[in-house]
């Protein structure tokens, strides 16, 4: 009877475990959508120091950029592979093949930021390959997105017509920075701005500065 008990008492853990893991990382608590239409959903990730996220599925393509130098762990149940870390802090990963279901908890005493960027939209095939931001580091190029790591200078700033592609323009520098994108101020890490494909302009300064400001520039396919 005893053994039976243990048995029983195993299995319960598991399908616990197993039914957790059902969780969309979109439906996890301290993923805070910020934004979702066709083409991205935008998960602000914020996991407060000694705290630790559900266990949660990541089964859309998606690009991750770390936000924060927080210390972390996870227990993973099932794992893609090591994600490949194009510019250390912003990667992507397809999950094509087999999702990620983990949780991660905060072993630190500051906030862990992520933001999670799922890519909903089916990839165009038919992509113009002359596409380009000034003034950016190429990232990485990959089915559903190209993505470039922009330094805008003090006093500097640049406009150019938007291009046939939707882009989606978030902030790595702050807090109290001073970019400006479309007229929208990115004063902290993780401010973004979604602009459609073919808009009117697409402008980026930092007028107001006296340091250097960063930008990731992501191009959707």
């Amino acid at each position: 009877m005893r053994h039976l008990t243990l048995f029983m008492m195993v299995i319960a853990s598991l399908l616990s475990r197993n039914g957790s893991a059902q969780i969309q990382v979109s439906q996890e608590p301290r993923h805070h959508k910020v934004f979702e239409n066709e083409w991205v959903r935008i998960l602000d990730v914020h996991v407060p120091p000694h705290d630790t996220s559900l266990m949660h599925k990541h089964s859309t393509p998606s690009v991750f950029l770390v936000l924060s130098n927080t210390k972390t762990g996870s227990q993973v149940l099932i794992e893609p592979g090591k994600p490949s870390f194009a510019d250390g802090n912003i990667w992507f990963e397809g999950f094509y093949d087999k999702p990620r279901v983990h949780r991660v908890w905060n072993e630190d005493t500051v906030e862990f930021h992520v933001v999670d960027m799922e890519l909903l939209h089916p990839p165009s095939a038919n992509f113009d390959t002359s596409t380009n931001v000034p003034l950016s580091k190429l990232l990485f190029d990959t089915k559903p997105v190209r993505a470039y790591r922009l330094t805008m200078p003090a006093k500097g700033g640049f406009s150019f017509d938007g291009g046939k592609y939707p882009m989606v323009v978030i902030g790595l520098s702050g807090p109290n920075a001073t970019g400006v994108v479309n007229g929208k101020a990115f004063q902290k890490k993780g401010d973004f701005l979604f602009i459609p494909a073919h808009s009117r302009s697409f402008s980026i300064s930092n007028e107001k500065g006296t340091e250097a400001v960063q930008f990731a520039v992501f191009v959707l396919k």
